[in-house]
């Protein structure tokens, strides 16, 4: 079975918890949107473990308008995530251990919690936030288009 670079449980976690709070911040009734919710945070997490896998494996992982570089990151700026685990070892080396089923379970579980730390650094919540609020808003204009939602 092919491991994951990032705990699922902990980024579905937080996508539905940033989802809520959209909602919520929105003023509209959680129950309203609730499977939708369910949907989008599925489909967001799916989509952030691919392009997690892809960008791991990339042999260049610098981004362009974001100063992150998770390979730099890992093997010289750590400390610049601010994650309890420390990084041990090249990146390349860990990635390829992941790959062939070789890391044990705690190292695994380690990196996961340091990937999770570092993605959230990188990119932090405001754009997934603003993604979620463009979402319910297509999804709230289609309510109030069915009356289904009552407007101000």
């Amino acid at each position: 079975m092919e491991k994951e670079f990032l705990n699922r449980d902990s980024v579905y976690e937080t996508f539905y918890n940033l989802f809520k709070e959209v909602v919520e911040d929105y003023g509209y009734d959680l129950s309203l949107f609730e499977d939708y919710v369910e949907e989008y945070t599925i489909h967001s997490t799916e989509n952030t473990l691919e392009s997690m896998r892809k960008y791991c494996h990339k042999k260049d992982t610098r981004m362009c308008g974001n100063f992150c570089n998770i390979r730099e990151d890992w093997e010289y700026t750590y400390d610049f995530i601010g994650s309890e685990v420390k990084p041990w070892g090249k990146f390349d080396d860990v990635i390829k251990s992941i790959d062939d089923g070789t890391i044990s379970d705690e190292d695994l579980a380690k990196f996961q919690t340091w990937a999770f730390d570092w993605f959230f650094r990188a990119f932090g919540t405001w754009g997934l936030k603003y993604n979620f609020g463009d979402f319910i808003s297509e999804i709230a204009y289609e309510f109030e288009r069915e009356d289904v939602l009552e407007t101000a």
